[in-house]
This record gives structure tokens, sequence and C-alpha cells, in this order.
């Protein structure tokens, strides 16, 4: 899990020592692998070293972040250490209602002394040229402060919900007394879809009275604060990245993404297993079904999907977990390491996995998404359109099946079915409940030959396309890296 990196050495060891830049993720799995990547292009592209601190929410860590541990060599230049939760006294803990929000806010917060002692021991050793967290990270900013240095902030999702947090101020002040979630007309952002009341993250449709409202409130005035954003997006995708037209106050925003998990984890059975299944079936045949690192899926809803998918006769793989009957984020710190699998899975439909033997694959926990998604044989993706998946569904030139769960999903679905047309979006029954005839009938308009599917696979090949151009040498991605990373460098001349 990597540690500190080495004792303060001589001002000349220090000078000749490559700059190192400091970044902070909140213990959010989903955020891990985009930090994970950035650090491992400051260290490949740029020249510098870099170490990337998880504030865990749990101990010891998931399965998911060992998993990314494992596949981020240090002898790379890059460290990942794991930062243990500070000890909470029990009336400080969090109650059981607060939100995923409120318990990775405190999960920084607490974390904050350590990543300044880890701060202070670095710039020992070695020039410090800036600390990068991500949006729930910003109490950290006391630390980039302390020793002179650029605050960065990496948005992890799109333009369109970072425009969205960015304009928060000024929508909650335009809303009088009524909550978001009752507004009959969408708010319209510079060069977005528009976001209607049914689709804002959960934080927007609490109460605006609540705790979990102001928080939200106050995590949006911060992020205006910040010396520059980094936005896992790329122009191509959001033309619109950084426009101000409205008069709304920003730091410069810089879109440099897709930043993707490119390096392979370590592999186990679970892997050599999926792939090699995969290799025996005919080119995109093969319907992949994951909800991400931290979405669930109730009892009903799990059974109801198995059906679809059984109904649908065509093959798949599920990456399955557990059902949770409280929350659609049940995993979203990550799960427990698991030795074995739970092979009853008592969970499914009684024979599913009998009458569906050789037709799919069935996996728990964690699988290799990105090799996955890169396999000849997959031909579409049912997907919870967290940011990370819809980037890899879009960079492995997969389309998608769009099942938001929470956060910004549903924000996410709606660009990628209105906006850049590589999804459609399944229809939500009564209740929230989405039936198994509607599964079957939208893996069948994604699979089978027609004017829709043609469509879909027509426009994520070109997106594709834009995605590989703009990580190019000379692409807009990469170009504004280059340049956020040269203003470091000058920054450190100047001390």
């Amino acid at each position: 899990m990597g540690g500190d990196r080495g004792a303060p050495g001589t001002a000349s060891a220090r000078a000749r020592a490559r700059p190192r830049v400091l970044l902070l993720c909140s213990p959010c799995m989903g955020h891990l692998i985009p930090f994970a990547e950035l650090a491992r292009r400051l260290v490949a592209d740029h020249g510098l070293a870099a170490t990337v601190l998880f504030a865990s929410a749990t101990w010891p860590p998931s399965e998911q972040y060992l998993a990314v541990a494992a596949s981020v060599p240090a002898a790379e230049g890059v460290d990942l250490v794991a930062l243990p939760p500070a000890p909470t006294p029990a009336d400080a803990a969090p109650p059981p209602s607060a939100s995923l929000r409120d318990r990775a806010s405190r999960a920084v917060a607490s974390s904050v002394p350590r990543v300044r002692d880890i701060a202070r021991s670095l710039a020992a050793s070695a020039p410090l040229v800036a600390l990068v967290t991500d949006m729930i990270g910003t109490p950290a900013r006391v630390v980039a402060d302390k020793l002179g240095v650029p605050f960065y902030m990496f948005f992890t999702s799109p333009w369109m919900l970072l425009s969205l947090f960015l304009h928060l101020p000024a929508i909650d002040a335009a809303r009088g007394q009524g909550e978001h979630r009752d507004a009959t007309a969408p708010i319209l952002l510079p060069g977005c879809v528009p976001i209607h009341a049914h689709d804002l993250p959960s934080s927007m449709l609490a109460d605006r009275s609540s705790e979990t409202y102001a928080g939200l409130l106050a995590m949006a005035m911060d992020a205006a604060t910040a010396d520059g954003i980094l936005v896992n997006t790329f122009r191509e995708l959001e033309p619109a990245v950084g426009d101000t037209a409205d008069g709304v106050k920003l730091p410069p925003v810089h879109a440099v993404g897709p930043l993707v998990w490119t390096r392979r984890p370590v592999s186990d059975d679970r892997e050599h297993r999926c792939l090699s299944w995969l290799d025996q079936q005919p080119r995109r045949s093969v319907v992949y079904v994951s909800f991400g690192s931290g979405g669930t899926l109730t009892w009903q809803q799990t059974a109801e999907l198995a059906l679809g998918l059984e109904q649908s006769q065509h093959r798949f793989i599920w990456a399955i977990k557990r059902p949770d009957q409280d929350t659609p984020s049940g995993a979203f710190f990550g799960t427990a390491h698991q030795a074995k699998e739970d092979t009853t899975m008592e969970f499914l439909p009684n024979g599913f996995i009998e009458r569906t033997r050789g037709v799919g694959l069935v996996v728990q926990s964690w699988v290799p998404q990105t090799a996955i998604l890169g396999h000849m044989s997959i031909g579409c993706f049912v997907t919870h359109c967290g940011w990370n998946s819809t980037l890899e569904s879009v960079s492995n030139e997969v389309p998608m099946i769009a099942w938001p769960l929470y956060a910004e999903q549903k924000m996410n679905a709606a660009m990628m079915e209105v906006q850049t047309k590589v999804a459609i979006r399944i229809n939500v029954g009564s209740k929230r409940f989405i039936t198994k005839k509607e599964i079957a009938r939208a893996i069948k308009r994604v699979m089978e030959e027609g004017e829709e599917a043609e469509r879909l696979r027509q426009c994520i090949g070109e997106l594709k396309d834009k995605s590989v151009l703009a990580l190019s040498k000379d692409g807009c991605s990469t170009s504004a890296l280059a340049q956020v990373v040269h203003s470091w460098k000058c920054t450190v001349g100047k001390k």
C-alpha cells in the first residue's frame, strides 16, 4: 500500500530530486482510479514524482483499493498511500442517516493533520509543486497555503456537474422559498443538456434547510476558490467546458481527460475466468452488466434483472453484488476482501445459474472491467453511468444501456443519450422498478441489427476517435495538462 517517501535530505539532494505533486483522494472508490491515472501521467509524461493519499473510510482498505494499489508500482514514481481513518469519539461519529458525501467529508477533514505531516516530509526531500484534491478534499487547502504551493482541484466527474456546482450559489439565491426537487423548469447551463429536477444529484434534492444541502452549498463555494480545476473530460465531449458566458466567476478550468484506467490489474482467477470465457464468444455478442464499485440493487430488482437477461436470449457477463434493500450505493466505500466467492447466490431466481450456464457468466464483486470492455466479444454495456464507467465505455467503443442509480448518474445518462447519442436510457416503471420485459427490450434494441443499433455504434465509434485524439501528443487534453504542469514548475523556480 505504499508508505511515506524517504527522510529529509541535504539541500543539494533536494535540488536534484524530481519535483513532486501531492494528490489527496477522498474515500470515494470511483475517484481513486482517475487519481491514480492522473498521477501516472504526471510521472510518465511530465517528469514529476507523485504521491497519492487515499483518505480511507474503512479499514482495512477495501478489495477495490487493494486491486488498484497492486497495479500502481512505486518504481514508476507513483506512491499510493492509504490513510487509516482517524479515531472518532462516539459522540462525534456520523449518524447512520449521514449522506455519503457527509461521511466522505468527515474522513477527509480528519486526515488533514496526517496530510500536513506527509507534505512537510516530502517537501524537505524534494520540491513540492502542487497539492491536488477532489471536490471533497478542499479542507486540505490549509496545507497548500502553509507550504506556499498551488492548490488545484481534480474533478473526477463531467464538466456539466462541475458547472452545476459552480452555479449553485446563484441558482440557490434565485430559487426563493421553493425546493429544487419541485422545480418545473429545467436548469439551463451554457453548452449542457437541460437538467430536470428528477435528474439532479441527491444532495440537491434534500431540503434546502438540511445540513446535507448546507454542506453541498459550502462545498460549491469552496470549489470556486481553487487556484485551478482539472476536469476528467475532453472538449470534443463537452465543448463548453470552462464557459462563463453567463458571468459566473470561475477559476481556470482545464479539461485533461478522458483519464481511464490503462493498467491491467494483478491477474487472479477471476480475471482469467472472465477473459477465457469471453475468448470463446462471438464478436459483439455479449452484454456486460455492472453497476460500478458502489452501485447495489434490491433483492427484487436483482432477481428481475436476472430474469430480464435470461429473457433477452443474449450472452452476458454480470459483475454482481449482494443486494442491498436500503440504498443504491451500498458498496460506495468499497467491499471487503473475499478470499472465495459465495457460490450459493441465493438472491438469484431458482435455477437461473443452471438455465443460463454457457450463455452467461456471473462473477461476484471485483472484475477486470477495462479488459472486459476492451474485449472484441462485448456488444453493449448495461451501466449505472458512473463517470469512470462511462468514459471507459467510450474509450472502448461500447454502446451503453443507461441504468443510473445515484449521485450525478442521471445527468450523465441524459448527456450520453441526448447529447452524444451513444446510449439508450432504460425505462423506469412505477415505484422506480424496472421490469424484466423492459430489460430484455432494451438489450434487444442495442444488440440486434437495426437502424437504432447501427446509429449507436456509429456515434460511439466517432466519440472514441475523438477521445483518442484528445490524448494524442498534440491533443487538447494533453496540451492542457502540459500547460498546468509548466505553471507548477515555474512556481517552484520562484520560491
